[in-house]
């Protein structure tokens, strides 16, 4: 794996050996947000009760994956336009 200077936090390359490869670390960032599709407020009469859902509605997770050296992994102009090309599945 890399290491980083002390100081100024620039990246040094590891020595590798022939037929070596570098360990590249990869994080998995997921998150999960709530839509909020259900209103807090209403109208109601003069002692009437609201009827409270037991969620928050639907929710929204979102994963991504994180390298230490490029950020966030994603695909390239091409491989978007290669994966429009494929037909869709049935």
């Amino acid at each position: 794996m890399a290491t980083y200077e002390e100081i100024t936090l620039d990246r040094v390359p590891p020595v590798l050996k022939p037929g070596e490869m570098e360990h590249v670390l990869v994080m998995q960032d997921k998150s999960i947000f709530h839509a909020n599709e259900y209103g807090r407020r209403s109208w109601l009469t003069e002692g009437q009760q609201p009827i409270q859902k037991k969620g928050h509605g639907q929710v929204v997770h979102v994963s991504d994956f994180i390298s230490e050296t490029i950020g966030r992994l994603k695909l390239s102009d091409d491989q978007i336009a290669d994966q429009l090309k494929l037909p869709d599945k049935q």
